[in-house]
């Protein structure tokens, strides 16, 4: 079974190969291959990769690694640092990824069950990467709570993640901070294909969505972050201080799963995070 598996995911990894352009080398042994790195085995082993076509067009997207196999996963966009053993997510241009897509859905609702993706992140010149953008986000999102729907199918899929943390260039004269971006309502404010409600009072932006500043950025310097899930809560924890505490029982009918990478939002740039950490649990308490 384990066999056929392996074959489907290659298959379906070759496919991808060929619609979407993206090659996988280790330039010559100058990348370290991720998977060959203890710390970030397990997470990957939980995990697939969601990578775009760095030259093609906006919101492309191939999944790569579908059973948690990540041998020879490498290349100038997702690699190891072999100097500092830094995980690298890297990606050009407006609205492509370079993330891994925890496998496991999980309820948020449920009392004795709890979610954490921890990691300590390092943003690489998020200013330059930004210099010529025209675009009025200037963002890029490095780790997600997402939905995938009523059930592992995928049924009734609300497009709008429950979180994204972000490196923000700009939030009303607020620069260079990270936020967490919270979806404060399970309103489908945005369809599958395109439709929007904008008419509807819970769509409006003040009211869909809680901002929280999860302070200045630092340069040069990792910050950790710890994003647990369940009882009905959403708290973010940053470089140990709890500085978000969400009730989230709105979202309790939805099935929700980990991203962390980089997704961007902004024009005519590169993103970089280095990811030191990255680490995800499932705990049962009593």
């Amino acid at each position: 079974m384990k066999k056929q598996l392996l074959a489907i995911s290659t298959l379906m990894a070759i496919s991808s190969f060929a619609t979407a352009n993206v090659q996988f080398s280790d330039q010559e042994g100058t990348l370290g291959e991720p998977a060959k790195y203890t710390q970030f085995q397990h997470v990957l082993t939980e995990s697939e990769l969601q990578i775009s076509d760095a030259e093609g067009k906006k919101g492309n997207k191939e999944y790569f690694a579908l059973d948690g196999n990540f041998d020879g996963i490498v290349n100038q966009y997702f690699y190891v640092d072999k100097k500092s053993e830094a995980l690298v997510f890297k990606m050009k241009n407006d609205h492509l990824r370079n993330e891994i897509r925890v496998h496991k859905n999980f309820r948020t609702d449920l009392p004795n069950k709890l979610y954490t993706l921890s990691a300590e992140v390092e943003m690489i010149d998020p200013v330059g990467s930004m210099k010529n953008s025209d675009s009025k986000q200037n963002e890029i999102t490095f780790l997600q709570v997402h939905n995938k729907g009523l059930d592992n199918q995928g049924t009734h899929n609300v497009p709008h993640p429950l979180l994204r943390v972000v490196w923000k260039e700009d939030a009303n004269s607020v620069k260079g901070h990270f936020w967490a971006m919270v979806k404060n309502n399970a309103v489908i404010c945005k369809g599958s294909f395109g439709k929007k409600n904008k008419d509807k009072e819970m769509c409006k932006a003040d009211v869909a969505y809680k901002k929280y500043d999860l302070g200045k950025a630092p340069l040069n310097k990792a910050t950790a972050f710890d994003i647990t899930v369940g009882n009905k809560q959403l708290v973010i924890d940053v470089d140990g201080k709890r500085l978000v505490e969400h009730d989230i029982d709105y979202w309790r009918h939805l099935l929700s799963y980990f991203k962390a990478g980089v997704y961007n939002q902004f024009t005519k740039g590169m993103s970089e995070a280095h990811f030191y950490k990255l680490e995800y649990k499932a705990l049962e308490t009593k």
